[in-house]
């Protein structure tokens, strides 16, 4: 089964990087050959273009929402968020309909897609809170992404 880990964010900055460092962190233990690893900005993706030809997709995410603890993961469905995709006729539709659109255009959706929040707070940190968060978060929840998509049981710290 081909499956893809999606980190997304920016790569700098203390707050846009954490998903990639999970999601990086996740490939590198699992290293497994039918799991392919991709880093994108969070805004202006396609994901059914990405996603493409892909059984399970794996989104890794940092979100400021305010809600939870710092360095709380949070796994989401697609039911929990709001999803419009403009066509190129610039009409919105829901996730259904864009799914038997692609269907038909030949586009493999994928079967399965989990989508991983991991709660930032609100606030600046400085780069010592940013580097402890970094080091205290990112092997658990490499760990447990790992444990609960994959069934496996990772040595996360070792990666980092």
């Amino acid at each position: 089964m081909r499956s893809l880990i999606l980190g997304l964010g920016e790569g700098a900055g203390e707050t846009q990087h954490l998903g990639l460092e999970v999601a990086r962190g996740l490939h590198a233990v699992l290293q497994d050959p039918d799991i392919d690893f991709i880093e994108a900005p969070g805004a202006g993706i396609d994901l059914f273009e990405l996603a493409a030809g892909y059984n399970k997709v794996v989104v890794v995410d940092a979100v400021s929402s305010g809600q939870g603890d710092i360095g709380e993961l949070r796994r989401l469905g697609l039911g929990d968020l709001e999803l419009s995709v403009k066509s190129s006729s610039g009409s919105s539709n829901e996730y259904r309909a864009v799914l038997e659109r692609e269907d038909a255009r030949g586009t493999s959706a994928p079967l399965e897609i989990s989508i991983y929040a991991i709660e930032m707070g609100r606030g600046a940190r400085t780069a010592v809170e940013s580097t402890e968060l970094l080091r205290n978060v990112v092997p658990r929840l490499v760990e447990q992404i790992a444990r609960e998509e994959f069934g496996q049981e990772s040595s996360a710290g070792e990666w980092y």
